[in-house]
């Protein structure tokens, strides 16, 4: 009984210290992906689960990402295609219906009942960051699957409301992950690359641009130039042969 007794105890142990916000960085990618605990919700006989996927772009904890919800079911049959779903809260409701839906069958699994085969089916729903914020702080929370509500509990959505809380996600982390996500945290290198790339095409636009008007005598020329690039270092020069263009007009 040793064996049994031991492995009882090691999945004990492994549940006790899930996290609620699992934080895992794909260095090939270059990318953090934040995965919330799975919870279930009931409603008479039947069972869905829901997981929330937040990703960002390096090493970091970033803001203002889409977050991917992942709900969940099986049975024995379908019980999501095709239904509508609603995330309902005080402050509003939220239409959850941009979403792919996907299922696999298992023939060697048992269902509820006992009779073997179970359909395993999931909605993946994109939901901006604000409006899953709205159900992550709701005082109540119901997801509506077509006819069916099933209601979602402060406390198991807690862990959304983590995942969207930068000092409780840094809380859960283990001392290396705070370290690197707390203090020397990066964005995604091929990000920068793009931006120095935007700002050196900005550049020769804005060199080429000059080069077109800086001997016109069109007022409307200069204009446009400062209009496009107020910053440029050729901004004093145009607002001079500008004023000077204005002054012979008079």
């Amino acid at each position: 009984m040793r064996v049994p007794i031991l492995i009882l105890l090691t999945l004990v142990l492994a549940a006790c210290t899930l996290k609620p916000v699992e934080t895992v960085y794909h260095e090939e990618e270059d990318f953090t992906r934040y995965t919330t605990k799975t919870f279930k919700a009931e409603l008479r006989s039947k069972e869905i689960e829901l997981v929330a996927i937040k990703e960002c772009p390096g090493k970091v904890i970033c803001t203002n990402k889409e977050i991917k919800l992942k709900v969940k079911h099986e049975d024995r049959f379908s019980f999501l295609k095709g239904k509508d779903l609603v995330l309902e809260t005080e402050e509003g409701n939220l239409n959850l219906n941009e979403r792919d839906y996907s299922n696999s069958y298992h023939l060697k699994m048992i269902a509820k009942d006992g009779t073997t085969g179970v359909l395993k089916e999931q909605f993946l729903i994109w939901v901006s960051e604000s409006d899953f914020r709205k159900a992550a702080y709701a005082n109540s929370a119901i997801m509506k699957v077509g006819e069916d509500s099933f209601d979602l509990p402060s406390e198991r959505r807690e862990s959304w409301q983590i995942m969207l809380d930068r000092e409780r996600l840094l809380e859960i982390m283990d001392k290396e992950q705070q370290r690197e996500y707390g203090l020397y945290n990066h964005e995604r290198k091929n990000t920068k690359e793009i931006t120095i790339q935007e700002k050196r095409m900005s550049s020769e636009a804005e060199e080429s641009t000059w080069n077109l008007v800086k001997d016109s005598n069109s007022a409307e020329d200069l204009r446009y130039f400062l209009e496009k690039f107020p910053d440029s270092p050729y901004a004093i020069p145009a607002k001079l042969k500008l004023n000077q263009l204005e002054r012979e007009k008079e």
